[in-house]
């Protein structure tokens, strides 16, 4: 797998969020209040509910519906963890599909309840909640600079690559014109 660091990143924040991430959606879904005890959760939900334009009825279907997205971005976190070990075993990279679609989840769950929470209501908001945001957006960070890496030396082979086929062209192209010109020519 190389030295890259962004799987790895990935994975520790993986390891962190799935259960963190896990628990609470599992709270939520089972708590009579919908999670809504929950000062971040409550939060929003609520939001959730104003930019539906839902009836306030429906706080409790909206914060479920955000539990059980909860527990579908924990469910991506475990499955990445899966790819990240089954890559590390067979000495390959992880699946870049599998890691850029856990690394979206990851940033859109952190953006939906640790950046509203910042913005709205800095009050709820925990260090750990903070941990979460740097967590993920280092993963982020990390994974865009490697993939920026990767695209940069990858263009460079191919310039080499064609560069060096331009020139093989263009010695095949001369290759005839030199041997009828040794052809043509009569020994004196």
């Amino acid at each position: 797998m190389g030295a890259r660091l962004g799987p790895y990143n990935l994975a520790l924040v993986a390891c962190y969020a799935a259960p963190t991430w896990g628990a609470e959606a599992i709270k939520a879904l089972t708590s009579p209040f919908g999670g809504l005890i929950d000062p971040v959760h409550a939060a929003t939900a609520v939001r959730l509910r104003a930019i539906l334009n839902l009836s306030p009825e429906r706080l409790l279907d909206v914060a479920s519906w955000l539990a059980a997205f909860k527990l579908v971005v924990v469910a991506a976190l475990l499955a990445y963890v899966i790819e990240f070990g089954r890559a590390v075993l067979s000495d390959r990279a992880p699946d870049r599909a599998t890691t850029d679609t856990v690394l979206a989840l990851a940033v859109v769950a952190v953006a939906i309840w640790v950046m509203q929470a910042i913005v709205f209501d800095p009050t709820a908001v925990t260090e750990a909640h903070v941990a979460q945001l740097l967590m993920v957006a280092g993963a982020l960070i990390v994974s865009t600079i490697e993939r920026h890496i990767e695209d940069m030396t990858a263009t460079t082979r191919l310039a080499a690559r064609a560069g060096a086929s331009a020139a093989n062209l263009k010695f095949l192209q001369q290759l005839p014109q030199a041997r009828s010109g040794t052809s043509n020519s009569k020994p004196h």
